[in-house]
C-alpha cells in the first residue's frame, strides 16, 4: 500500500510549532520538545566525567538507551496518526524514508541501514554528523551516546533484544566512517572479538553474513 502523505513529516517547517507566551515547543502532532545545544552536551558530559569517572562510558549509553526508546515510541504514536494507519504496516521503503527523515529532522545526523541484512539477522548502520560525535569522555573515542540510541530505537521495534556495537569511529581515521551493527545479544561477543583483532566494518559485516 502506497500512502498519500508526504513523507518527510519531521524535516518540513511546519513539523515544529512554538509557543513564546508560554515557552513551549511541540512537534505538529503535539509532543512536546527541548532544544539542546553543544554547550549543554559538553557540559553534561563534562559533569559526568567529574562525578562518575570511567562509568561516563555506561552511563551515556544508558542515557541513550532511554532516549532513544522513548524516541520510538513516541514518533511511532505520532506518526501511526499522520499516516492514518499503524507505522508497522508500512512497507520497508517507507520506514527507511520516515527513519531517515526523522533523524535528520530531529538534528541527530544522517542515518544510513543497510536493510537487506536483516535476512541474516542483524542491520548494519553508519551515522554521520551526531550531535555527540565530538564530544565525548576524554580518551574515549567512540560514540557511546548514539550507540545507546541506535540499541533504544531499534530494540522497540524488534521481537527479540538487540544490541548495538560501534565498528568503527571517524575520528580515529576508519575510512568506512562511524558504523554500528543491531545484532541479537548472543552475538555481540563475536563482533567485540572481531574489533579486538581490528577487523574493519566491512569485514564484521562479511563474516555475520556468512
Amino acid at each position: 500500500m502506497t500512502t498519500l502523505r508526504p513523507l518527510n513529516y519531521f524535516s518540513r517547517d511546519s513539523f515544529l510549532r512554538t509557543d513564546l507566551t508560554a515557552g513551549v515547543l511541540r512537534s505538529q502532532g503535539g509532543t512536546r520538545l527541548l532544544g539542546v545545544g553543544e554547550d549543554f552536551l559538553r557540559g553534561f558530559v563534562t559533569a559526568c566525567e567529574h562525578e562518575t569517572g570511567p562509568a561516563t562510558v555506561l552511563i551515556l549509553r544508558r542515557c541513550g538507551h532511554f532516549y532513544g526508546a522513548g524516541l520510538a515510541r513516541r514518533c511511532e504514536a505520532e506518526l501511526s496518526g499522520y499516516l492514518g494507519r499503524a507505522l508497522r504496516d508500512c512497507t520497508m521503503n517507507e520506514f527507511q524514508v520516515l527513519i531517515e527523515d526523522l533523524w535528520r529532522g530531529f538534528g541527530l545526523g544522517r542515518i544510513q541501514i543497510d536493510w537487506s541484512l536483516g535476512k541474516y539477522g542483524f542491520l548494519a548502520i553508519k551515522l554521520t554528523s551526531s550531535p555527540m560525535q565530538d564530544i565525548g569522555p576524554k580518551g574515549h573515542l567512540s560514540d557511546d551516546m548514539f550507540a545507546g540510541v541506535l540499541e533504544g530505537f531499534f530494540g522497540h521495534f524488534a521481537s527479540d533484544g538487540l544490541t548495538c556495537v560501534q565498528t568503527g569511529d571517524a575520528r580515529m581515521g576508519d575510512k568506512e566512517g562511524t558504523t554500528f551493527v543491531l545484532v541479537p545479544q548472543e552475538s555481540a561477543p563475536r563482533v567485540h572479538a572481531l574489533i579486538t583483532a581490528r577487523t574493519s566494518h566491512s569485514k564484521i559485516v562479511q563474516q555475520l553474513s556468512e
